[in-house]
């Protein structure tokens, strides 16, 4: 199977720069207040690798918490 093009995979994660900031996620988690989460990750000293935002697939946010794991974050 070929690689898929650019076109295509923009069309699934968007534009390269944004999607490299999703790499190395090690979970995704499914919130129902995604602005309340990421704010509590931060009040708690997590990185917020990529605030809250409109994606291809959906509202999404990255945060590295302390400990060092990436996490994505998905509103429902």
């Amino acid at each position: 199977m070929a690689p898929a093009t650019e076109a295509e995979r923009r069309k699934f994660s968007g534009a390269s720069e944004i999607a490299g900031r999703f790499a190395g996620v090690a979970a995704t988690l499914s919130v129902p207040d995604m602005d309340a989460a990421v704010a509590d990750c931060a009040a708690a000293g997590a990185e917020v690798i990529a605030p809250p935002a409109e994606t291809p697939n959906g509202r999404r946010a990255v945060v590295r918490h302390p400990d060092g794991g990436v996490f994505e974050y998905v509103g429902r």
